[in-house]
Protein backbone atom coordinates (compact mmCIF):
# COMPACT_ATOMS: atom_id res chain seq x y z
CA UNK A 1 0.00 0.00 0.00
CA UNK A 2 0.69 3.65 -0.25
CA UNK A 3 1.84 6.19 2.50
CA UNK A 4 -1.17 8.10 1.45
CA UNK A 5 -3.79 4.91 1.81
CA UNK A 6 -1.88 4.20 5.37
CA UNK A 7 -2.34 7.43 6.46
CA UNK A 8 -6.06 8.06 5.03
CA UNK A 9 -7.12 5.07 6.82
CA UNK A 10 -5.67 6.37 10.03
CA UNK A 11 -7.35 9.72 9.30
CA UNK A 12 -10.64 8.78 7.82
CA UNK A 13 -12.44 10.81 5.55
CA UNK A 14 -11.64 14.08 6.20
CA UNK A 15 -10.27 15.43 3.43
CA UNK A 16 -6.33 16.28 3.47
CA UNK A 17 -5.63 18.61 1.80
CA UNK A 18 -8.16 21.30 3.33
CA UNK A 19 -5.43 22.82 5.65
CA UNK A 20 -7.79 22.14 9.22
CA UNK A 21 -5.31 20.16 10.54
CA UNK A 22 -2.01 19.48 11.02
CA UNK A 23 -2.15 15.79 10.40
CA UNK A 24 -0.53 15.92 6.86
CA UNK A 25 2.49 14.78 4.91
CA UNK A 26 5.86 16.88 5.74
CA UNK A 27 8.22 15.03 4.19
CA UNK A 28 8.88 12.51 1.29
CA UNK A 29 6.17 11.37 -1.46
CA UNK A 30 3.19 10.62 -0.15
CA UNK A 31 2.47 7.81 -3.23
CA UNK A 32 5.35 6.04 -1.85
CA UNK A 33 4.77 2.25 -1.81
CA UNK A 34 5.31 1.35 2.08
CA UNK A 35 6.48 -1.99 3.81
CA UNK A 36 7.93 -0.55 6.75
CA UNK A 37 6.36 1.79 9.53
CA UNK A 38 7.62 3.30 12.00
CA UNK A 39 5.94 5.49 14.93
CA UNK A 40 7.39 7.75 17.55
CA UNK A 41 6.22 11.21 20.13
CA UNK A 42 8.89 13.11 18.07
CA UNK A 43 11.36 12.82 15.00
CA UNK A 44 14.38 14.13 16.82
CA UNK A 45 17.67 13.64 14.75
CA UNK A 46 18.83 10.00 16.38
CA UNK A 47 15.33 8.61 15.69
CA UNK A 48 15.44 9.98 12.09
CA UNK A 49 18.98 7.90 11.95
CA UNK A 50 17.29 4.98 13.53
CA UNK A 51 14.87 4.81 10.35
CA UNK A 52 17.24 5.44 8.13
CA UNK A 53 19.42 2.23 9.11
CA UNK A 54 15.99 0.21 9.93
CA UNK A 55 14.93 1.49 6.71
CA UNK A 56 11.58 3.16 7.46
CA UNK A 57 9.59 3.75 4.28
CA UNK A 58 6.93 5.83 6.58
CA UNK A 59 7.23 7.52 9.97
CA UNK A 60 4.36 8.75 11.83
CA UNK A 61 5.40 11.03 14.11
CA UNK A 62 3.32 12.77 16.65
CA UNK A 63 4.84 16.15 17.12
CA UNK A 64 6.36 18.98 14.50
CA UNK A 65 9.34 18.45 13.17
CA UNK A 66 10.74 21.82 13.34
CA UNK A 67 9.47 23.60 16.82
CA UNK A 68 6.29 24.64 15.61
CA UNK A 69 3.38 22.82 15.53
CA UNK A 70 2.19 24.10 11.85
CA UNK A 71 6.21 23.23 10.84
CA UNK A 72 6.57 27.04 9.74
CA UNK A 73 10.28 26.91 10.04
CA UNK A 74 12.27 29.35 11.98
CA UNK A 75 15.35 31.63 11.11
CA UNK A 76 17.68 29.99 12.81
CA UNK A 77 20.92 27.51 12.88
CA UNK A 78 19.35 25.01 14.88
CA UNK A 79 16.18 24.68 12.22
CA UNK A 80 18.18 24.97 9.52
CA UNK A 81 20.75 22.31 10.86
CA UNK A 82 17.36 19.89 11.55
CA UNK A 83 16.24 21.08 8.13
CA UNK A 84 19.66 19.83 6.37
CA UNK A 85 18.98 15.92 7.87
CA UNK A 86 15.11 16.09 7.11
CA UNK A 87 16.69 16.70 3.10
CA UNK A 88 19.13 13.99 3.70
CA UNK A 89 16.56 11.39 4.80
CA UNK A 90 14.54 8.91 2.26
CA UNK A 91 11.40 8.39 3.86
CA UNK A 92 8.22 9.62 3.87
CA UNK A 93 7.10 11.85 7.22
CA UNK A 94 3.43 11.96 8.37
CA UNK A 95 2.67 13.95 11.64
CA UNK A 96 -0.49 12.54 13.28
CA UNK A 97 -1.88 14.24 16.27
CA UNK A 98 -5.29 16.20 15.73
CA UNK A 99 -7.12 12.48 14.72
CA UNK A 100 -5.63 10.45 17.31
CA UNK A 101 -6.50 13.05 19.91
CA UNK A 102 -10.25 13.65 18.69
CA UNK A 103 -10.86 10.00 18.68
CA UNK A 104 -13.72 8.89 20.54
CA UNK A 105 -13.22 8.75 24.28
CA UNK A 106 -10.71 8.20 25.61
CA UNK A 107 -8.41 9.44 22.82
CA UNK A 108 -5.44 7.19 21.37
CA UNK A 109 -2.95 8.85 23.16
CA UNK A 110 -4.34 8.09 26.68
CA UNK A 111 -5.51 5.03 25.72
CA UNK A 112 -1.96 4.21 25.30
CA UNK A 113 -1.00 5.78 29.06
CA UNK A 114 -3.70 3.84 30.70
CA UNK A 115 -2.69 0.63 29.45
CA UNK A 116 1.27 1.60 29.81
CA UNK A 117 0.20 1.97 33.34
CA UNK A 118 -2.06 -1.14 33.69
CA UNK A 119 -5.11 1.42 35.29
CA UNK A 120 -7.68 -0.82 35.98
CA UNK A 121 -11.11 1.44 36.90
CA UNK A 122 -13.47 3.42 34.17
CA UNK A 123 -12.54 6.50 32.13
CA UNK A 124 -14.72 9.62 31.00
CA UNK A 125 -12.18 11.11 29.23
CA UNK A 126 -10.74 13.02 31.35
CA UNK A 127 -11.07 11.28 34.68
CA UNK A 128 -10.04 7.72 35.83
CA UNK A 129 -12.16 6.10 38.48
CA UNK A 130 -10.63 3.63 41.31
CA UNK A 131 -13.92 2.89 43.06
CA UNK A 132 -12.51 -0.12 44.76
CA UNK A 133 -8.83 0.53 45.21
CA UNK A 134 -8.25 4.62 46.10
CA UNK A 135 -4.24 5.23 45.28
CA UNK A 136 -1.95 8.12 45.77
CA UNK A 137 0.03 10.90 43.81
CA UNK A 138 3.27 8.98 45.61
CA UNK A 139 1.98 5.37 43.40
CA UNK A 140 0.53 6.90 40.23
CA UNK A 141 4.40 8.50 40.38
CA UNK A 142 6.26 5.59 41.08
CA UNK A 143 4.28 3.27 38.42
CA UNK A 144 4.48 6.40 35.89
CA UNK A 145 8.05 6.37 35.87
CA UNK A 146 8.57 2.69 35.61
CA UNK A 147 6.07 2.45 32.80
CA UNK A 148 6.91 5.39 31.16
CA UNK A 149 11.01 4.78 31.71
CA UNK A 150 11.39 8.00 33.35
CA UNK A 151 13.19 9.46 35.95
CA UNK A 152 11.61 11.51 39.02
CA UNK A 153 8.21 12.52 38.20
CA UNK A 154 7.13 15.26 40.14
CA UNK A 155 4.90 15.27 43.09
CA UNK A 156 2.88 18.97 44.04
CA UNK A 157 0.52 18.98 46.73
CA UNK A 158 -0.13 15.89 49.19
CA UNK A 159 1.66 13.40 47.59
CA UNK A 160 0.44 10.56 50.21
CA UNK A 161 -3.32 11.40 50.05
CA UNK A 162 -5.55 8.72 48.54
CA UNK A 163 -8.15 9.51 46.13
CA UNK A 164 -10.34 7.16 44.04
CA UNK A 165 -10.19 9.78 41.12
CA UNK A 166 -7.26 11.02 39.25
CA UNK A 167 -7.58 13.04 36.52
CA UNK A 168 -5.09 12.79 32.74
CA UNK A 169 -4.06 15.83 31.54
CA UNK A 170 -0.85 14.74 29.19
CA UNK A 171 1.09 16.85 26.97
CA UNK A 172 1.09 20.48 26.74
CA UNK A 173 -2.36 21.01 29.17
CA UNK A 174 -2.83 24.73 29.01
CA UNK A 175 -4.37 26.34 32.11
CA UNK A 176 -5.65 24.33 34.71
CA UNK A 177 -6.56 26.70 37.10
CA UNK A 178 -10.56 26.35 37.16
CA UNK A 179 -10.89 22.68 35.79
CA UNK A 180 -8.90 20.87 38.81
CA UNK A 181 -9.42 23.24 41.35
CA UNK A 182 -12.83 23.33 41.65
CA UNK A 183 -13.94 19.72 41.06
CA UNK A 184 -13.63 16.70 43.78
CA UNK A 185 -10.48 14.76 41.56
CA UNK A 186 -7.82 14.07 43.82
CA UNK A 187 -5.28 13.48 41.64
CA UNK A 188 -4.04 15.07 38.08
CA UNK A 189 -1.43 13.42 35.91
CA UNK A 190 0.49 15.86 33.72
CA UNK A 191 2.53 16.13 30.65
CA UNK A 192 4.33 20.18 31.03
CA UNK A 193 2.83 22.83 33.11
CA UNK A 194 3.12 26.68 34.18
CA UNK A 195 4.50 26.37 37.58
CA UNK A 196 3.88 29.57 39.25
CA UNK A 197 0.47 29.81 38.44
CA UNK A 198 -1.31 25.81 38.44
CA UNK A 199 1.82 24.04 40.58
CA UNK A 200 1.91 26.86 43.19
CA UNK A 201 -2.07 26.77 43.31
CA UNK A 202 -1.91 23.09 44.14
CA UNK A 203 0.97 23.17 46.53
CA UNK A 204 -1.14 26.06 48.75
CA UNK A 205 -4.27 23.57 48.71
CA UNK A 206 -1.97 20.90 50.66
CA UNK A 207 -0.49 23.66 52.99
CA UNK A 208 -4.31 24.27 54.04
CA UNK A 209 -5.40 20.74 54.35
CA UNK A 210 -7.09 20.53 50.70
CA UNK A 211 -6.07 16.95 49.51
CA UNK A 212 -5.18 17.77 46.08
CA UNK A 213 -2.08 16.60 43.97
CA UNK A 214 -0.20 16.94 40.53
CA UNK A 215 2.05 14.20 39.47
CA UNK A 216 4.08 16.04 36.45
CA UNK A 217 5.63 13.85 34.04
CA UNK A 218 7.16 16.31 31.30
CA UNK A 219 5.16 16.09 28.19
CA UNK A 220 7.34 13.03 26.14
CA UNK A 221 6.66 10.82 28.84
CA UNK A 222 3.24 11.80 29.80
CA UNK A 223 2.29 10.57 25.43
CA UNK A 224 4.72 8.42 23.83
CA UNK A 225 3.06 4.89 25.50
CA UNK A 226 0.16 6.30 22.66
CA UNK A 227 2.53 6.28 20.13
CA UNK A 228 3.83 2.67 20.99
CA UNK A 229 0.25 1.87 20.73
CA UNK A 230 -0.36 2.86 17.53
CA UNK A 231 2.26 0.57 16.09
CA UNK A 232 0.60 -1.97 17.49
CA UNK A 233 -2.42 -1.30 16.16
CA UNK A 234 -1.28 -0.60 12.64
CA UNK A 235 0.45 -4.32 12.80
CA UNK A 236 -3.15 -5.78 13.90
CA UNK A 237 -4.77 -4.63 10.91
CA UNK A 238 -1.94 -4.62 8.65
CA UNK A 239 0.36 -8.02 9.03
CA UNK A 240 1.70 -7.36 5.71
CA UNK A 241 3.40 -4.66 7.48
CA UNK A 242 7.14 -4.21 9.53
CA UNK A 243 5.80 -2.04 11.85
CA UNK A 244 7.74 -0.46 15.07
CA UNK A 245 7.60 2.12 17.65
CA UNK A 246 10.87 4.16 17.83
CA UNK A 247 11.21 6.31 21.10
CA UNK A 248 12.74 9.31 21.53
CA UNK A 249 13.71 8.95 24.96
CA UNK A 250 13.84 11.90 27.98
CA UNK A 251 14.03 14.60 26.75
CA UNK A 252 16.37 15.53 30.10
CA UNK A 253 19.59 14.51 31.11
CA UNK A 254 19.52 14.19 35.03
CA UNK A 255 22.67 14.08 37.37
CA UNK A 256 22.08 10.73 38.88
CA UNK A 257 21.43 9.23 35.45
CA UNK A 258 24.41 6.49 34.47
CA UNK A 259 24.94 8.72 31.23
Amino acid sequence: MKAIELMTELIGKENLEKGQTVDTCKWGDPEREIRKVATCLTATPDVLRACEAWGADLLITHEPCVYDHYDRPRNDKITEKKLELLRKTDFVIWRFHDHIHSRELPDGIHTGFISKLGLKGTYDGRRFFFPDEPISAREIALRAEKACLTKHARIAGDPDAKTNKIALYLGAVGDLADPFASDDTGVAVLGEICEWRNVEQIRDAAQMGIEKAFVVLGHCASEWPGMELLAKEIKEQHAELDVRFIPCGDIYTFTDSEN
